[in-house]
């Protein structure tokens, strides 16, 4: 029984590396691409351009003004009131240097993550 707890603290610490994530920087480049930097130091330009197929919610970044708008809130990139991303998929986006179905984030998120300490 506690090695299947400690197998479950583990996966969610795992994960928990990615959801904490917060970006330190981040600054558009070409097209639609970003230049993003963590807090803990990582980073990577990530072309974002696949995310315009991907539904009525990222239309506006279709527009060089609106993507060029980016900004910082606490962490998280922000192009309007109605239009984040998640760090967490940013950064594994950013570490596997495309956008990722949200399949293959998942997945890259539970192989990838490097967990700190384990509190049992």
């Amino acid at each position: 029984m506690r090695d299947a707890c400690q197998r479950r603290l583990l996966r969610l610490n795992k994960i928990m590396h990615y959801l904490t994530q917060k970006l330190a920087k981040i600054k558009p480049t070409s097209g639609h691409r970003v230049w993003v930097e963590f807090e803990d130091g990582f980073s990577a330009e990530v072309d974002l351009a696949p995310l315009l197929d991907e539904g009525p919610i990222f239309a506006p970044m279709s527009d060089p003004a609106i993507f060029a708008a980016v900004r910082l809130d606490w962490g998280i990139p922000v192009w309007s009131d109605d239009l984040d991303l998640s760090t967490a998929a940013l950064r594994a986006w950013a570490e596997a240097g495309r956008v990722l179905t949200i399949e293959e984030t998942d997945d890259w998120v539970a192989k990838h993550s490097t967990p700190d300490a384990i509190a049992v």
